[in-house]
């Protein structure tokens, strides 16, 4: 793997590792909350960073997922429209059904970041259609980025469960 897909992963990983530790012991309920005044619950958070990571694998590898993947991540429902909403869980996601996209998502960003070259670091595509190009290397620092802010989001709404016992 080259220094900068290295780099990547291993932020990814530790990432992984936080979201997980997170949301292993919430509840059904817990997960689907949205507290008042926030748009989205931690199960909708995690989808979308998984939907994100799939979505950012396919245009470095030129290739789309698997269509059970990106339904099971959400990509058939989202939008491509700047500042449109995220596409809201399912009812009934569990931290384990999460874990588990999450997870899948995760082997398919590691086999592009396992299969970069030298040369791929040059390469740029606009994440959303018609958008701006950047640069491949943008994506391996936007991931890390991603998972880490939207980790930031999920310690707030476990915050309101303090609240509520």
């Amino acid at each position: 793997m080259i220094p900068e897909a290295r780099a990547c992963a291993e932020q990814l990983a530790f990432g992984l590792r936080t979201i997980k530790g997170a949301i292993r012991d919430l509840t059904p309920e817990q997960l689907a909350f949205v507290p008042p005044g926030l748009a989205n619950s931690i199960a909708t958070l995690v989808l979308h960073i998984a939907a994100t990571e799939l979505i950012v694998a396919e245009h470095m590898s030129g290739r789309q997922a698997p269509d059970e993947l990106r339904r099971a991540v959400l990509l058939d429902r989202y939008t491509p429209a700047p500042g449109a909403p995220i596409a809201p869980a399912d009812p009934g996601e569990t931290a384990e059904s999460l874990i588990a996209k999450l997870e899948r998502a995760r082997a398919e960003v590691l086999a592009v970041l396992e299969a970069l070259t030298p040369a791929d670091l040059e390469r740029t595509f606009p994440f959303l259609p018609g958008g701006r190009p950047q640069p491949l290397t943008f994506f391996l620092h936007l991931l890390p980025f991603h998972i880490a802010s939207h980790y930031g989001q999920i310690a707030i709404i476990k915050r309101f469960f303090r609240t509520q016992e």
